[in-house]
């Protein structure tokens, strides 16, 4: 089927039709509908699911609609023109879906009118409820019972069989090391997160491993595998960053964290441009001093936080060092 890249900064405006989108947790078919500045985003979702925006603004980008919508990070997009979106049913997935609604029904009838079995009914009737409540969550998170599809002058192909040129695995990764590079090089954020920077922490040593080993191409002899290995880079990263923010600085030995706050708010006046000079002066020799006494090897040092905060400076990434 006929596939034109689309950038994914594009505005919605610019994608009206069916568009492909590659994400970090599978590919979904976004139909874009409607005129002038207010339209209509469908995303059809590999587990069945179709969430919709309604009333978006035209000048919103499709990375945006599509990020909310599949609620996974957009790699890439394709248009589809003259394509609709058609729904492919499976009936294995149908009768499972619908075997529980019939059990936990059956189950609460005869719960309600069953008399004769004295107390058991209100055991069968509770059993049976909570089954239908199961089963309707479990169909309000997923819709596996039908499988979306690109259709176009009666060609009907599965989102997942569409032939699309292959990921570019090093983009995905320059992306990841880039995003590691800025918060390295925030000397705040190295303060107030410092597990992403510990490479004895077990999630963020996860994605140490998995970045040299990329760069080493150690144990990747196909392109598969190295898309896999892309893919780990992206998902350990993603874990490690959001295991670092929700341990905050209780990661630090406890005698360390009220020097480490301190120098937390010493770092956040010395890279506030709009202080007064002397002061973010004052304020990064404080910090740099007790960056230096605390000597902690996952947190920055004073010469890195004075050289990040005054502009000097390259920072580094896992496994490197700087020359």
């Amino acid at each position: 089927m006929e596939h034109v890249p689309i950038d994914l900064d594009a505005p919605l405006s610019d994608t009206r039709g069916t568009v492909v989108v590659d994400t970090e947790s599978g590919r979904a078919l976004l139909r874009v509908t409607g005129s002038g500045d207010r339209l209509k985003v469908v995303a059809h979702l590999e587990d069945g699911r179709a969430p919709k925006l309604e009333g978006v603004h035209a000048s919103r980008s499709l990375r945006q609609a599509a990020a909310t919508l599949a609620a996974s990070r957009p790699l890439r997009a394709f248009l589809l023109p003259n394509a609709g979106v058609d729904s492919v049913y499976r009936p294995v997935a149908t009768v499972m879906m619908i075997l529980p609604f019939v059990l936990g029904g059956a189950m609460a009838a005869a719960g309600l009118f069953w008399e004769s079995i004295g107390w058991v009914r209100f055991v069968i009737l509770t059993g049976g409820l909570a089954l239908l409540v199961i089963a309707a969550d479990a169909m309000d998170k997923a819709r596996r019972y039908r499988q979306w599809a690109a259709l176009k002058h009666g060609e009907r192909v599965k989102a997942a069989e569409l032939e699309l040129p292959p990921l570019q695995e090093e983009f995905d990764v320059d992306d990841v090391k880039e995003e590691y590079g800025k918060l390295l090089s925030d000397i705040v954020y190295r303060i107030e997160n410092p597990a992403l920077f510990d490479a004895q922490e077990p999630v963020s040593k996860a994605f140490t491993l998995a970045l040299l080993q990329w760069d080493n191409n150690d144990g990747v002899a196909t392109p598969d595998e190295r898309r896999a290995l892309a893919h780990r880079v992206r998902a350990t990263f993603t874990a490690a960053k959001a295991n670092a923010e929700r341990l905050g600085m209780d990661h630090l030995p406890e005698v360390a964290r009220a020097k480490a706050r301190t120098a937390l708010k010493a770092a956040v006046v010395a890279a506030d441009k709009s202080a007064p000079e002397p002061e973010r002066e004052t304020a990064l020799r404080r910090a740099v001093a007790i960056l230096d006494d605390l000597a902690l090897y996952y947190l920055p040092t004073g010469s890195d936080a004075r050289k990040a905060i005054t502009g000097r400076g390259a920072p580094q990434l896992p496994g490197r060092r700087n020359v």
